[in-house]
């Protein structure tokens, strides 16, 4: 990178991917396993994979 414009242009880039492949990812998850054996998989504590999965499906962390 020559700039910090494109490093920020570069980091966009790499959130609206995340973004756009976190939302299914998260939906099947949420359909296939319940929060303990997500955060298993995930390698995180129950809160923490149930407010990640939320934060990618855009859904209430609290439903």
């Amino acid at each position: 990178m020559t700039s910090p414009v494109a490093g920020v242009r570069a980091a966009r880039r790499l959130e609206v991917v995340a973004e756009r492949v976190g939302y299914w990812a998260a939906r099947g998850t949420a359909a296939d396993l319940d929060t303990a054996q997500a955060a298993t998989h995930l390698g995180l504590n129950e809160d923490a994979a149930r407010k990640l999965m939320a934060r990618f499906g855009r859904w209430s962390p609290y439903r």
